[in-house]
């Protein structure tokens, strides 16, 4: 089924209920949203849009992006939102690699959307408003659209979204979310979560993540509203907070806490009824306090894009489950939308039983089907017995219970001993000078491979400064055999949009082709570079 019916139905029992509430303040219902998809439909039919197209995006996220997903979807072509906020040539290469057929950009996106025509092969641009720049002009095309429209009928395994997201591998993948699966992710986010109309859901990510896309689905399935953030601003969330009252927010990462939690208009949140998912690590001990002393109802999830998002691992909020969860774990697997399982990551084997620890690998109908017109990449991400490889590791305890421990990337060989590059990254972080740390494995002359760190830091230490400071903390706080051999300054440590994971592609490209000698001890890359030990 065409999951652009979901909005059709809560039109029929909603009308005048807003369904988005900008971050301006703009409010639209459900009659209005309706309208307007339908009138966007119809011009994107009229350049042109058939089934199975795909239609880019790249504008704020507010009412009109909704209903450019909702069109789209409406024509059973596909939507996909750029990443605008990235460097040009990845929303160009994604719309090339999707073969878009309409581009709708906002007036800041011009220069984007001119190229999107002249480099990725867009037949058509449209810009929301403005005449200046001699583009067509959405806004006029809409004054003479019908606002009614056929919804074309969809089968469960036609493409209904296109995410695009470099992960931890560095390069673009179009994760495929179709209208089946894409569907019974929003029933299990609604059904575990308790999502009713009532819901007012603070909407921290954009329609380019599959975390927007996904709240246009669930919060339109279950009738209730969507409060726009348009990006992360802590001075608006809070005020979004305080003056909108919203009583979801279906995930939050700890950085956004913390940055909430050090607001000075902090003491005037009140968060009863409010729920919520913690999203990208286990909820820190902070964080979990303060939200609950709020009054806020808090769970930890595992989750990824190629599961459309629904949370692969966590507690159901409807019954409560997240006052069984023990500390630092995700909770189980989500049975009935997913199947998880782990299995050793160098044979492939399924492990059984409890007190173990592998890689997550996931089935089941809210798992994407593959990557986008990659075939070759699809088939590197799913094994013979039809099981998704996250590349993540978590631990399977006595009880049951999963906790995530990082990446399956995070473990490298070291003079033939596993050491865990997590427990390395989370050393270096909890040192008061650094921002942010990652570590990756570099090549060794002697160990075959260890750890190379990748360093955000306070104040303007130089690489030498930094490498005794960090050695000799590292020296304190773990096996000696662990510590860094390569430290790397950077301004900021590679990671994904919503900062879950660092970009361990990314950061192993900038030491390529290097070697640490047994003779350098500990350096940097600038003295590797040099050919001299600093």
């Amino acid at each position: 089924m065409n999951l652009a019916w979901w909005l059709e139905r809560s039109c029929w029992e909603y009308p005048d209920k807003h369904v988005v509430v900008d971050a301006d303040g703009t409010a639209v219902t459900y009659r209005e949203l309706r309208a307007l998809s339908n009138r966007i439909g119809n011009v994107l039919a009229a350049h042109g849009v058939r089934e199975d197209d795909v239609v880019v995006s790249a504008m704020p996220d507010h009412h009109l992006h909704v209903a450019t997903f909702y069109a789209a979807l409406k024509l059973g072509a596909a939507f996909s939102g750029l990443n605008y906020r990235l460097n040009p040539a990845k929303p160009l290469g994604d719309a090339r690699h999707c073969r878009a057929k309409v581009a709708i950009v906002a007036p800041e996106h011009v220069e984007l959307g001119r190229r999107l025509a002249a480099e990725s092969g867009v037949g058509t641009v449209l810009v929301t408003t403005g005449s200046e720049h001699g583009l067509p002009v959405l806004d006029e095309l809409l004054a003479d659209a019908s606002d009614e429209l056929r919804i074309t009928p969809r089968n469960a395994d036609d493409v209904a979204a296109i995410n695009f997201t470099s992960g931890t591998s560095g390069t673009s993948k179009g994760v495929t979310f179709t209208h089946g699966t894409l569907g019974n992710s929003a029933w299990g986010a609604v059904f575990l979560g308790g999502i009713t109309s009532s819901a007012r859901n603070l909407s921290l990510v954009g329609m380019y993540h599959s975390g927007g896309i996904h709240d246009s689905v669930r919060m339109v399935m279950a009738g209730g509203t969507i409060l726009w953030s348009n990006g992360w601003d802590v001075d608006r969330v809070i005020g979004i907070l305080v003056d909108q009252r919203p009583n979801w927010a279906y995930w939050i990462i700890p950085t956004m806490a913390r940055d909430l939690m050090r607001h000075p208009r902090w003491p005037e949140v009140d968060l009863t009824g409010f729920r919520t998912y913690v999203a990208g690590e286990p909820v820190p001990a902070d964080v979990r306090d303060a939200l609950l002393g709020k009054g806020a109802q808090v769970g930890n999830m595992y989750g990824l894009t190629e599961a459309m998002p629904v949370c692969v691992l966590g507690p159901s909020l409807y019954y409560g489950d997240e006052t069984t969860v023990p500390a630092g774990s995700s909770g189980r697997p989500s049975k009935g939308f997913v199947t998880a399982v782990l299995k050793d990551p160098f044979t492939g084997q399924t492990i059984e039983g409890d007190d173990v620890e592998g890689e997550v690998c996931i089935s089941g109908d809210v798992v994407t089907p593959g990557y986008f017109g990659d075939p070759e990449r699809t088939a590197e991400a799913f094994d013979d017995e039809g099981f998704l490889h996250t590349r993540d590791r978590a631990y399977r305890d006595a009880g049951g219970w999963w906790f995530i421990r990082g990446r399956v990337d995070d473990i490298i060989n070291s003079g033939g001993e596993k050491l865990s590059l997590l427990e390395v990254d989370e050393v270096l972080r909890a040192h008061p000078d650094v921002v942010d740390a990652g570590c990756v494995g570099v090549a060794h002359e002697r160990f075959g491979e260890v750890p190379a760190a990748f360093v955000q830091i306070s104040g303007g230490l130089s690489e030498k400064s930094v490498r005794d400071l960090l050695d000799a903390h590292c020296i304190a706080a773990l096996e000696r055999w662990k510590r860094p051999r390569l430290y790397v300054l950077v301004d900021e440590v590679p990671r994904t949009p919503a900062k879950r994971s660092k970009m361990a592609a990314a950061m192993r490209e900038r030491i390529e082709g290097l070697t640490v000698a047994d003779a350098d001890g500990v350096t940097t890359l600038g003295a590797l570079r040099r050919g001299a030990t600093a």
